[in-house]
């Protein structure tokens, strides 16, 4: 099973160090072209916001609810991890989302 831009899936995040988030959640998948080996690009969703920069919260056209944690960029295996598709997110909210991991590397 392959993965695409925007799709939310559910995964475990296990094994995680520090503060990154854990446990079993929804992530949204976040590369538009294939990466080898099934890798993709996520971003952690957590039904808890933080109240950090950097956060996109989800609204009631999905039926994931909570925040995406545009800071706490990951590549995953998906399909060795097991994941699980749920919805397809707004394209708005992926814009959204492209736009806040932009400026995590943006110097200008």
């Amino acid at each position: 099973m392959s993965f695409h831009k925007g799709d939310i899936v559910k995964v475990n995040l296990n094994p995680t160090t520090g503060h990154e988030q854990g446990n079993f959640r929804p992530v949204i998948v976040m590369n538009s072209v294939p990466l080898p080996g099934d890798i993709n690009v996520v971003l952690p969703i957590t039904s808890k916001p933080k109240t950090y920069p950097l956060e996109v919260e989800l609204d009631n056209r999905t039926e994931t609810q909570g925040v995406v944690l545009c800071f706490q960029v990951r590549t995953l295996d998906l399909v060795a991890r097991g994941a699980r598709f749920v919805e397809k997110a707004p394209a708005d909210i992926i814009e959204l989302c492209n736009e806040y991991m932009h400026r995590l590397t943006d110097d200008t």
